[in-house]
C-alpha cells in the first residue's frame, strides 16, 4: 500500500474555490415542517431545563428532518467538508430557546463537547473587548482570526446577529493545501506531520506547564485519512514562555501561511442571521475578518464542538490543548 504522505489527496474536500458549486449543493433550507418539529423538541428541552452537554440525538429526536441531517452529514464527512442549514427564524425565540434548538441539530450530527477549561459546551463568539492573545481565546474579540481549525471532529455556529461592518467568514480546503506543500516544499512535510509545541492560554490549573507536553501535527495521517490542526498564534506564543522556534520552524510557518494568503483556495462562505454552519476540523481552515458592531447590528454566534464517533477520520486537536482527555483521539490513544 502506497505511503500517504507521499501521495497527493484525491477526495472531494480537495478543491479550490472557484470550483465549488453555487449554494445549491452545500446550502440546506429548513421547511415549515421541519421548523415546526426542531421547536417542539426545543420546548421539551427548555421545560426540562437540560444543558447544552445534555442534550443527545436520543433526546432530540427528528425524524422530519433527519434526512435533510442525512445529506448535512454527509457532506461534511464525505464531500467539500462543510454546510449550510438555513432558514430558522431566530428573531422568533430568546436567546436560550435558540441555543436549544441549534443544540438539538448539533446532536444530531455528533456528540455535544465541552470546549474549554471553563467547562462550557456552548460559547458566545462576540466582541466582549478582549484582547486577543496568550491569555485569552480569539472568540470573545472582533480582530481578525488567521486561518486555523477548531477542536474537536466538528465544529458548528448559529448566526443569532450580524456585524455592521466585516465580519465575512473564509474556508480553505487543508487537503488542497496539503498537495499543494506535497508538490512545492516536500522538504516541508517531515516539520508539518512532526508538529508545534502550543500555548495553553491559560486554559490549564493554575502550576501546569503553560505549554502542550508534546508538538501536535500540522499534518497527520490515521488509517490512510488526512487529518489538519494548525493555528499559527498559538505556536507562535510559546516564545512567551522561553521556547524557541527554529529559523527552519519559522520558515516551514510562513510558507503554510503564504498557501493559505492564496485568493484561489479562499471561498467566502455567506453567512446570514439565523443560518447554522457546520465544518469538519479534520479537512477544512476556517478564518473571520475584523468587524465592527454598530446600532442595531451585533455579530454573535453561537459556537459548538461535536464529536463524532462514526467519522472515519481521527487525530489529535486542539480539543486536547483545552480540555485534556476529552478526545476521540486521546480516549483511543
Amino acid at each position: 500500500m502506497a505511503d500517504p504522505t507521499t501521495q497527493p489527496i484525491d477526495e472531494p474536500n480537495v478543491w479550490f474555490s472557484a470550483e465549488l458549486p453555487d449554494s445549491g449543493e452545500w446550502s440546506h433550507e429548513l421547511t415549515p415542517p421541519m421548523i415546526g418539529e426542531i421547536e417542539h423538541a426545543m420546548r421539551a428541552v427548555v421545560d426540562d431545563g437540560r444543558a447544552g452537554s445534555e442534550i443527545s440525538r436520543e433526546s432530540f429526536s427528528l425524524p422530519v428532518t433527519s434526512a435533510l441531517l442525512d445529506k448535512v452529514y454527509d457532506e461534511l464527512e464525505n464531500g467539500r467538508g462543510f454546510a449550510v442549514i438555513r432558514g430558522w427564524p431566530v428573531e422568533k425565540f430568546s436567546y436560550a430557546e435558540n441555543v436549544a434548538a441549534f443544540c438539538g441539530v448539533g446532536a444530531n450530527l455528533g456528540r455535544i463537547a465541552v470546549q474549554n477549561y471553563e467547562g462550557e459546551s456552548v460559547v458566545d463568539v462576540r466582541d466582549e473587548g478582549v484582547p486577543y492573545s496568550h491569555a485569552s481565546r480569539g472568540y470573545k474579540s472582533n480582530k481578525r482570526l488567521p486561518f486555523h481549525s477548531d477542536g474537536a471532529d466538528l465544529v458548528g455556529l448559529l448566526c443569532v446577529g450580524e456585524a455592521a461592518t466585516g465580519g465575512r467568514s473564509l474556508l480553505v480546503s487543508a487537503t488542497k493545501v496539503f498537495n499543494i506543500i506535497l508538490d512545492e516544499k516536500p522538504e516541508f512535510m517531515e516539520t508539518l506531520m512532526r508538529g508545534f509545541h502550543h500555548h495553553r492560554r491559560r486554559q490549564h490549573p493554575e502550576g501546569e506547564n503553560p505549554l502542550s507536553d508534546h508538538p501536535i501535527p500540522v499534518f497527520a495521517f490515521h488509517r490512510g485519512f488526512l487529518h489538519c490542526c494548525y493555528n499559527r498564534n498559538p505556536i507562535d506564543w510559546v516564545e512567551l514562555e522561553g521556547m524557541k522556534l527554529t529559523d527552519k520552524e519559522i520558515d516551514v510557518l510562513d510558507f503554510f501561511d503564504s498557501v493559505l494568503a492564496r485568493p484561489e483556495l479562499q471561498f467566502e462562505l455567506e453567512f446570514k442571521r439565523g443560518d447554522m454552519q457546520f465544518l469538519n476540523n479534520f479537512v477544512i481552515l476556517h478564518s473571520r475578518t475584523a468587524f465592527e458592531n454598530g446600532p442595531g447590528r451585533e455579530r454573535h454566534l453561537a459556537r459548538l464542538w461535536l464529536q463524532d464517533p462514526n467519522s472515519k477520520r481521527m487525530g489529535e486537536s486542539l480539543l486536547d490543548l483545552y480540555v485534556p482527555g476529552t478526545s476521540r483521539f486521546h480516549a483511543q490513544a
